[in-house]
């Protein structure tokens, strides 16, 4: 079996049985985030707000190519 999986699963079975699809979410979010050797959650890198825009302009440009 996928280790992936397995992962998922285990993570599954430490979630309340009332959680929700957000709370599933959120978990799935800080088990895949960066994180540091000591096992810490990474803090998200900061882009210039020049690098937004640009990505921005890019993706739209190739969302209208499809």
């Amino acid at each position: 079996m996928s280790d992936v999986k397995d992962q998922v699963r285990a993570l599954l079975d430490r979630l309340p049985d009332d959680c929700t699809f957000a709370d599933v979410q959120r978990a799935l979010a800080v088990m895949v985030w960066p994180k540091r050797d000591d096992g810490s959650l990474e803090p998200p890198k900061r882009l210039d707000p020049e690098e937004v825009k640009r990505r921005l302009r890019e993706w739209m440009k190739s969302e209208g190519e499809k």
